[in-house]
């Protein structure tokens, strides 16, 4: 049975081979666009490669070397790079079958932490085999990176059991793992800060932790070493036309957007000074834009927070302001979109198209649409209704309040302290 790019047999799941000979007919190309692809194509099967961040290196050190903006740049390709090419089409064309899980089992998940790293394989054992169900990893931030060895080790084995929580939960499971910390997380009277916080979401897992040495325990311990970069996996995002204009394919907006654009007199010029390419102030790295397909992109970079390098670029349609309501409608009213909030339909108009006043006019359409103020629930909190108070007798009950300030007098007093009676309304000054 096929299934989203995967084959479902008796023996387990393996890639999809129509979508595989896809990648055995890629050709090395040595421009930042079919770069960027090829490891974003590769990468949606990469649960099948082992060490795939190993082998993907050379082309990710490729991609993160590169500044230019523009798609058809060249890089500096070397051994390396045909190396990790030629490497990831014939692991994908080998036919990898990663086995279904089999319930009836406990699983286990082999694990490790490094300075950079953390890395996990999740698995089964009976009849005598093992079986690996998928493996996965990731880089830690610079601010993980800052962790001792017992808090890297439970921040590996919170963020495993996270990301396998679909076949682990109700289950039993088996952590292998080179730490012994990890046993003490599970049993800490005290725990504090990090520790304290992860503790709390290991009691929904039946878990039995198994101390193994680094030498005894190669998986866990080299996934956790050559992790997959976790911006890798949007390299191909970043500088993707279609994830642009994915939201309005189907429709005329392209063409109606091609035309607003060279109806507006700034747009115009920037679009010729950029067909002209003469060097000017539209494609200064200050306020980036670029023409594809006859169509005016703003380039949006991506920096690190650490080092301050660039990561990706993200081509942004421009939006004329004759267009911008009907976009927002579109973002916001359309049966798909269910007439999500402010943020989610901010981000979801920012990660696609750009005008300079988009947070402002996302946040007054939301505001006056009417079917949002008619049917969604609001969260503001509101003042519990006043009791009433019974009263029998004068002076049962009063009011005290304080008012001013008045012009002086002559003793220089500009407040009352006022009082008055509930019972009998009888007001003292």
């Amino acid at each position: 049975m096929q299934f989203l790019g995967h084959v479902i047999t008796t023996d387990g799941i393996k890639p999809d081979p129509n979508l595989t000979s896809a990648i055995a007919q890629f050709n090395e190309s040595k421009n930042i666009k079919a770069v960027q692809a090829f490891p974003g194509l590769t990468g949606y099967y990469r649960r099948f490669i082992q060490n795939y961040a190993k082998i993907a290196e050379p082309l990710l050190k490729l991609l993160r070397s590169n500044n230019s903006p523009s798609s058809r740049s060249r890089l500096p390709w070397n051994e390396d790079c045909t190396a990790a090419f030629q490497t990831l089409k014939q692991r994908l064309m080998s036919q990898p079958i990663m086995h279904t899980p089999n319930f009836s089992y406990p699983f286990i998940l082999e694990l490790d932490a490094c300075e950079y790293g953390i890395g996990c394989i999740l698995t089964q054992e009976y009849e005598k085999k093992k079986y690996a169900i998928a493996y996965a990893s990731r880089t830690l931030s610079s601010a993980e990176r800052n962790y001792s060895a017992v808090e890297r080790e439970a921040l590996a084995i919170v963020w495993a059991t996270k990301h396998f929580r679909q076949y682990l939960e109700g289950g039993s499971v088996i952590v292998r793992s080179d730490c012994k910390a990890l046993e003490w997380l599970k049993t800490a009277r005290d725990p504090a800060g990090h520790l304290a916080r992860w503790s709390m979401k290991l009691p929904p897992y039946n878990i039995v932790i198994q101390h193994r040495p680094g030498t005894s325990n190669p998986n866990g311990d080299f996934m956790s070493r050559y992790s997959l970069q976790t911006n890798t996996t949007t390299a191909q995002e970043l500088n993707s036309l279609e994830s642009g204009i994915n939201m309005l394919e189907g429709t005329n907006l392209l063409d109606n957007i091609r035309s607003a654009q060279r109806k507006d007199a700034r747009l115009l010029r920037i679009i010729q000074s950029l067909s002209s390419q003469l060097p000017g102030p539209f494609n200064a790295k200050h306020s980036p834009y670029i023409v594809i397909n006859t169509l005016l992109y703003k380039i949006r970079h991506f920096n690190s927070y650490t080092d301050q390098r660039l990561l990706g670029s993200k081509y942004l349609l421009v939006i004329r302001q004759t267009l911008q309501m009907t976009i927002l409608r579109w973002a916001h009213d359309h049966p798909t979109d269910g007439h999500a909030g402010r943020l989610q339909t901010l981000c979801r108009l920012a990660s696609r198209v750009y005008w300079p006043s988009m947070r402002k006019d996302v946040f007054k359409y939301i505001q006056s649409c009417l079917s949002c103020q008619q049917f969604k629930h609001s969260n503001a909190p509101t003042a519990n209704p006043m009791q009433l108070h019974t009263i029998s007798q004068p002076w049962h009950t009063i009011g005290i309040d304080i008012m001013g300030a008045f012009p002086p007098t002559a003793r220089q007093k500009r407040f009352l302290l006022v009082i008055v009676d509930y019972f009998t309304r009888w007001v003292e000054l």
